[in-house]
């Protein structure tokens, strides 16, 4: 009678474990699936190979943009990414621009914002490669290149 009750225990305990473990391992499959085909492939930071600037392109559609130099100035605009036609467009707003100036406090104009974000706003193919990101804007040919930090 102990032995039956015992087999039975180690059964039950058995095939609980099974479940339990065949569950995770499913939701786990099931979180690289989605984290490969659903992922943002451009976030993370990029630094300019020629001028030095940083772009930290988020997961929310924002990027900070920041020029080379110890006095570097530091902007956010907004981006959308295409994943099927692999283009990068950077959007340029005066509102936001104007928020940025004010939160400054004098620091930063809207010239200086401007002047810092309107060279790069536009619609790039990109292609990333071996943690070389490039930007090649679709009319004129002009190429960017970044280093993945």
């Amino acid at each position: 009678m102990l032995m039956k009750d015992s087999e039975e225990k180690r059964s039950t305990a058995w095939r609980t474990v099974l479940t339990v473990s065949s569950v995770l391992l499913v939701i786990v499959a099931v979180f690289f699936i989605v984290k490969l085909f659903t992922a943002n492939p451009l976030e993370g930071t990029w630094i300019g190979a020629e001028d030095g600037m940083t772009m930290e392109i988020r997961d929310d559609d924002t990027m900070t943009v920041k020029t080379a130099g110890d006095d570097g100035i530091t902007v956010e605009t907004a981006y959308s990414l295409d994943k099927d036609n692999k283009s990068f467009t950077i959007h340029l707003s005066d509102e936001r621009i104007r928020e940025q100036a004010e939160e400054s406090d004098g620091k930063l104009t809207e010239d200086e914002i401007r002047d810092v974000l309107e060279p790069l706003e536009g619609t790039y193919e990109y292609n990333i490669e071996s943690g070389m990101l490039t930007l090649s804007d679709r009319e004129y040919g002009s190429r960017m290149v970044f280093e993945e930090k």
